[in-house]
């Protein structure tokens, strides 16, 4: 692991996979904040405080992404130069002027039984774009363009029932994961799997 420090409100750490995996600390745990990342966090905090002189006394942002094919970075930013707002204990989103963005909206779910019993009733969004995904024996689904309003919140809450939400993106699990079905996966799934069907998908 090493510390680069960007400025005084900023620096950057760099673990490669197999420290990871020597701490028995996987992609999905990164993404997800488990435990033993939290502990792995403030570890590296230490070691930038001691190396580079870096102290976080002060509510701060983090991003991290994958560097390499064998290095992941963790960048670390104090509030001051965000022009941010806090949402819950430390996390941050940036203050936005211009109309939002389209969300992406990642769920994960533990076995394919729990993942088709929570599509199964979902509202048909004209407009729904959906992949499937398997990753480390974890299935994964991705949605976009999920509407909004009732129909919007009816979707997340089956989603949220038989799921749970996943800060991994697509554009990580098209790089690490399986991809099963690139496009119209809800659609797929319902018609091979929830009602009567000739057509199959193979996982």
């Amino acid at each position: 692991m090493r510390v680069q420090k960007v400025n005084d409100s900023t620096i950057r750490i760099f673990i490669s996979f197999t420290e990871l995996a020597d701490r028995d600390i996987s992609m999905a745990d990164l993404f997800q904040r488990s435990s033993k990342t939290e502990q792995l966090f403030w570890e590296l905090i230490a070691q930038a405080r001691e190396e580079v002189e870096f102290n976080l006394d002060q509510p701060f942002w983090i991003q991290a992404t994958v560097a390499t094919n064998d290095e992941f970075v963790i960048t670390v930013m104090k509030q001051e130069d965000l022009g941010e707002i806090p949402i819950s204990g430390k996390e941050k989103i940036k203050k936005k002027t211009s109309k939002p963005r389209v969300q992406e909206r990642v769920y994960v779910f533990k076995d394919l039984e729990d993942l088709l019993t929570g599509i199964r009733d979902l509202p048909d969004f004209r407009q729904l774009k959906s992949s499937f995904f398997q990753y480390e024996d974890l299935y994964y689904l991705t949605l976009m363009k999920l509407g909004t309003g009732k129909k919007r919140q009816l979707a997340e809450a089956l989603l949220d029932e038989y799921g749970d939400s996943s800060n991994l993106t697509r554009a990580f699990l098209i790089e690490h994961g399986r991809l099963i079905i690139a496009d119209k996966a809800v659609q797929t799934l319902n018609a091979s799997f929830n009602k009567p069907s000739v057509v199959s998908i193979q996982v």
